[in-house]
């Protein structure tokens, strides 16, 4: 069949999507009866996952039968081998089966049809991938973000379908020809339910899974509705059995890695679990280290993928994302330059970035679910994110073997500002191109630039300029022809190491971020008119003194060049703001070099800093290390042993001990760990908090705090002397709340710790209104306290007598992890009746508070 005819005859047969047949909807549209083609219109569907070149898994739901039995075959009218399964009882009208089919040969066609009892299914086609290790070829990649949703609208039904119409026309083939698997980034569900998992994953992408097999993530929601250890995600999908290079997951199907072609994914699990080995920690992070040590010398693995629900960056609900992945998994993926795509979800977007200093790519793919959209939440522009997309989305990933090449497109289908009645009809985008990136390897990274300026020549004459000022950068430059500017880089630093960086800007020739509101609410790009080659350093932005600059280029293979040859200059007649001292941060390990920052309006010669411990007083103690200041601005680096304990860096002025700067503290040692029992008590329960590597200060304590609250700024709910090196504290009698303990050393309020939090009671958090009557058509406002503090903590809006999680919910509203505020709701044609309003966490459908109830009546 050619291509005319392939479009011709999808084309006129698009408005079925439910039923596929053998090759996606083809046969009946070319003619073909429902006998030959086989087309039943059975409601058995099944679901394909874990596809290998050798192997794939078949599975179905039947409300009866306890036989699963799956013919398959090369040949459409001789399906003659039987794969035999097993049949899972996983509840009332819940029937789960199983088959998993062997022997197959890699890049192949497979028919299959899958039966139990008397009940058959029409028969599918699907293709086996590649060989391991295949380097020659094309291999593609279907990515589709959060399900979430069941829902009249079907949102995430909608999305798959139309990625399928565009993949086929694109490619004038059958989807299982054209796309070798699916990857699904976590939150399958809402719920991790029966009803969730069945009626909303499995259901809303029939038209798509009989023929791709699908790999899924876990996400937050799979955690949710009572299935907070993956119970039943682990009975539904099978990929505990697969490893890479024999490293197998501890995590079994919660986190896992297989290859497939010269491909490695690397599937994630970016939640807390109640078995640790399954979920964020030191276990799943040395599997990581494991894997990446094994792939970097593994000359069948070209290119390495990784997958991580919650995202490495996001700037709507700035911070909710997983910095467990930012801070210490991204750095062992970085070891390789053959990781070159990490992939999260939990928001419902699209972005994408680049890290700032490595060659690796990170994207959002947030599908459908729940609405979000700009001017929702805390939002933030990032510079290692170059775009942020508020449309409903997916992405195909196509690797040129051959070239060893990564095209990445990002095609949309609906704006979920635009109605509900026309987003997906007169109004839909109908997989509108918003983004394409690609990786290349063996390509020249771009040319060094330099910065341009000029200024004074004489010797030892620097270049002295007043602010503002502009650094020109020199032009792009490239060997390789296929490559653009993408992103430039300055930094200016008071010293020749640029070890202290006042200014430290990355700028995208494109940046995504916002959108042009009503009605089209189209994406903005706010560096359309900025030239990224100039800098300008504002009016006063530094004190008078002594600079360097550099600039680096990154390309459109995110790849940077070198840094600039650095660029000194000398700023006069600033009115650059008064004195400050700074550190990088404020617990340093024992022999740990400590990086001090300063800036002066005046270069005094004798200005010195000091090194004091807590409780002496400079005018009475000789410092442990001092250095002197100069210029206007610049660092100073102590490599002076302290001793471990509490101390504070002073800046004082003119060879006196008169401070010209506020302290700033820091503490000399190793982090404390404070850990508590469970994550929830009930009221007058027995509270367990251990604490371990604490220094054993006669003052230490550990104090407990409502969320919300500051060690220094509020007065702690209770607090107890920790003055031993380890040891454990029962307490009681905490009212109801949301509270977390935290080591105090000396007293003080310097923290040692990560916060550790946890609950006391049920319904902790307050949700009320001023009236329990609205009049119809008119806004009325929710007030709560009391809350979690969580990002995604939200507002809902039931029906009376409804279940959350099963009841439509009629409005959601977050507020941006306040723990005490007010939400207006604007639901002008919500009708008559009862309801009520309660606040939820975490984006879970956990109720932390009272119910309030409320009547609306009809408009006088």
């Amino acid at each position: 069949m050619n291509r005319s005819d392939f479009l011709r005859l999808t084309s006129a047969g698009t408005a079925d999507m439910a039923t596929r047949g053998i090759l996606g909807g083809w046969l009946l549209n070319a003619g073909m009866t429902s006998a030959s083609a086989q087309v039943t219109g059975s409601t058995l569907k099944p679901y394909l996952q874990t596809p290998r070149p050798d192997s794939m898994w078949v599975t179905w739901w039947t409300d009866n039968g306890a036989d699963a039995a799956v013919d398959w075959g090369t040949d459409v009218a001789s399906l003659s081998s039987t794969a035999a399964g097993n049949t899972q009882q996983l509840g009332a009208g819940y029937r789960y089966h199983s088959a998993k089919i062997t022997g197959l040969q890699p890049s192949t066609l497979y028919y299959y049809k899958v039966r139990t009892g008397t009940a058959t299914s029409d028969i599918y086609r699907f293709k086996t991938p590649p060989a391991t290790g295949t380097s020659t070829g094309r291999f593609r990649v279907l990515v589709i973000g959060d399900n979430q949703i069941i829902s009249d609208e079907r949102r995430w039904e909608k999305l798959i379908n139309r990625a399928r119409i565009k993949i086929e026309e694109k490619y004038g083939q059958p989807l299982e020809e054209a796309v070798d698997f699916i990857l699904n980034v976590g939150d399958q569900v809402d719920v991790g339910t029966l009803n969730h998992y069945r009626n909303l994953h499995f259901d809303y992408g029939k038209s798509v899974t009989p023929n791709l097999g699908s790999m899924t993530t876990v996400g937050n929601h799979e955690t949710y509705g009572g299935d907070n250890n993956l119970s039943l995600y682990k009975n539904l999908f099978h990929y505990h059995e697969l490893s890479y290079q024999g490293i197998v997951s501890p995590g079994g199907d919660a986190y896992y890695a297989y290859q497939l072609a010269n491909v490695l994914f690397i599937h994630l699990n970016s939640e807390s679990m109640p078995n640790a080995a399954e979920g964020v920690g030191s276990v799943q992070k040395q599997w990581v280290q494991d894997i990446i040590t094994a792939a970097g010398a593994d000359p069948a693995v070209e290119f390495i993928i990784s997958l991580c629900h919650r995202p490495y960056q996001a700037e709507q609900y700035v911070g909710d994302i997983s910095n467990w992945f930012r801070t210490e998994v991204m750095p062992i993926l970085a070891q390789t330059e053959k990781h070159v795509l990490n992939i999260g979800a939990h928001h419902h977007l699209y972005a994408r970035g680049q890290t700032r200093d490595w060659p690796i790519y990170h994207i959002i793919s947030g599908a459908t679910a729940w609405d979000q959209y700009w001017g929702q939440s805390t939002e933030r522009d990032l510079d290692d994110v170059q775009k942020t997309i508020a449309n409903w989305a997916w992405q195909l990933i196509d690797f040129d073997l051959d070239q060893r090449d990564m095209l990445v497109e990002c095609y949309a289908e609906a704006n979920v500002r635009l109605p509900e009645s026309t987003r997906w009809t007169s109004r839909a985008y109908n997989s509108r191109l918003i983004d394409s990136f690609h990786r290349r390897f063996g390509i020249a990274a771009p040319d060094a630039p330099a910065i341009t300026n000029t200024g004074s020549t004489a010797p030892g004459q620097q270049n002295r300029v007043a602010l503002p000022f502009i650094l020109h950068s020199s032009s792009f430059a490239s060997g390789a022809a296929s490559e653009v500017l993408n992103s430039t880089q300055f930094q200016v630093s008071p010293d020749a190491g640029f070890s202290s960086l006042l200014i430290d800007r990355i700028r995208d020739v494109e940046n995504l971020y916002g959108d042009t509101g009503a009605p089209n609410y189209e994406p903005v790009n706010i560096n359309a008119s900025v030239n990224v080659l100039d800098f300008t350093i504002a009016a006063n932005a530094l004190p008078d003194s002594r600079y360097y600059a550099r600039v680096r280029h990154r390309d459109t293979n995110t790849v940077w060049s070198a840094w600039s040859p650095a660029y000194v200059f000398d700023v006069t007649g600033s009115s650059a703001a008064g004195t400050s001292l700074s550190l990088a941060k404020n617990l340093f390990a024992p022999g740990e070099d400590i990086l001090v920052t300063y800036e002066r309006p005046s270069a005094v010669a004798a200005d010195w800093i000091g090194m004091f411990r807590d409780g002496e007083t400079p005018a009475a103690a000789q410092p442990a290390s001092r250095q002197y200041a100069t210029g206007g601005a610049g660092t100073r680096n102590f490599r002076h042993n302290l001793q471990p304990g509490m101390w504070f860096a002073g800046f004082f002025g003119n060879n006196t001990t008169t401070e010209i700067a506020p302290r700033v503290p820091f503490y000399v040692g190793t982090p404390v760990q404070v850990a508590i029992a469970q994550p929830a008590y009930d009221e007058g329960q027995d509270i367990t908090i251990n604490w371990q590597d604490a220094p054993g200060g006669a003052s230490d304590v550990i104090a407990i705090h409502l969320v919300g609250e500051s060690p220094g700024s509020s007065t702690p709910a209770l607090t107890f002397p920790a003055r031993s090196r380890r040891g454990t504290r029962t307490i009681t009698g905490l009212a109801k709340g949301f509270y977390y303990a935290t080591f105090l050393v000396d007293g003080l309020s310097h923290e040692l710790s990560a916060r550790a939090g946890f609950s006391v009671g049920s319904q902790i958090a307050e949700v009320s209104m001023a009236s329990t009557t609205v009049v119809a058509g008119q806004d009325f406002m929710v007030n709560f306290s009391g809350g979690p503090g969580i990002p995604k903590d939200w507002i809902g809006l039931h029906a009376a007598g409804g279940t959350p999680g099963l009841a439509p919910l009629l409005v959601y509203l977050y507020f941006g992890g306040a723990t005490a505020g007010s939400v207006t709701v604007h639901l002008p044609d919500l009708p008559p009746g009862e309801y009520f309003t309660s606040m939820f966490t975490n984006d879970s459908y956990t109720e932390v508070s009272n119910r309030f109830y409320f009547s609306v009546v009809p408009a006088p």
